[in-house]
């Protein structure tokens, strides 16, 4: 009950039910689910590499209605799978088609991590994440059984207080758990999960220009943070707004995305 009311103040807004995204074909995609270590059946969407494979990245997308639909809509899932790349594009827990257990979306990604691990092995799995998605992401590197050789994350955030500060009252509610609760925060924060990051992946940290939610400083800030735990690049984006880099400069993206997430570790 607590958990559903807490998850009500944050996420109410985006609960609602979730439709396939318009112009997007839905025949070359698998609906598949698999669950989470609350055992919460997640819903994603699987496609194949077209082509020749050379790796699989799993898909965790931002905070909002569209869930695992942003990457569909956006054009990312068909840059990667043109590129060579099976693809995953789940919900997180409450978001979507997901059913709801807990605040553990750091698990989901992983989850999402192991099951696509499972269907394509032994090709290297990458994660690729924007805001909501890109933060859980890099909390999940922190965790041992983390499968993820490379990682792409956009505009991630340092801490929940970070980022909630412009709702009102989502941030206090924050602030309060930090004293009552203090746990249920740091195991959260990917500025702490940053110093903690494990099996030594290789990171791609994009900014955007024009991104007044998580600006450029905050990729130089988990840079520093990351220190040798991991091979990290981060590349700030001209023009661009939140989660709005292959927008801003698409051909770009491609490159520099497909190319690094190309690069097999030695």
């Amino acid at each position: 009950m607590i958990v559903a009311l807490t998850k009500k103040i944050f996420f109410g807004r985006f609960q609602r039910p979730w439709r396939w995204p318009e112009s997007v074909p839905k025949d070359d995609w698998e609906r598949v689910r698999f669950s989470n270590r609350g055992g919460a059946q997640l819903a994603a969407v699987f496609g194949v590499a077209r082509g020749n494979p050379i790796g699989a990245t799993v898909l965790a997308h931002p905070m909002g209605l569209a869930a695992k639909g942003f990457w569909l809509k956006q054009g990312h899932a068909t840059i990667l799978r043109d590129a060579g790349f099976h693809v995953l594009a789940f919900d997180f827990n409450g978001f979507g088609e997901s059913e709801s257990s807990d605040f553990d979306f750091p698990g989901d990604v992983v989850a999402a991590g192991e099951y696509l691990r499972s269907r394509t092995t032994p090709l290297p799995v990458s994660v690729a994440g924007c805001s909501f998605g890109a933060g859980y992401a890099l909390c999940a590197l922190a965790n041992e059984a983390h499968p993820f050789r490379a990682a792409v994350l956009e505009s991630a955030w340092p801490s929940l207080p970070f980022y909630w500060h412009p709702y009102k009252i989502p941030y206090f509610f924050l602030r309060a758990s930090q004293f009552v609760y203090p746990r249920f925060e740091r195991e959260l924060r990917p500025e702490l999960a940053a110093t903690r990051i494990q099996h030594k992946p290789r990171l791609l940290l994009i900014h955007g220009e024009a991104d007044t939610i998580t600006p450029p400083f905050v990729g130089d800030d988990l840079r520093k943070a990351i220190g040798n735990r991991a091979s990290v690049d981060v590349w700030t984006v001209p023009g661009a707004d939140h989660n709005l880099a292959l927008r801003a400069q698409t051909t770009e993206y491609v490159k520099r995305v497909t190319t690094f997430l190309s690069d097999r570790p030695t």
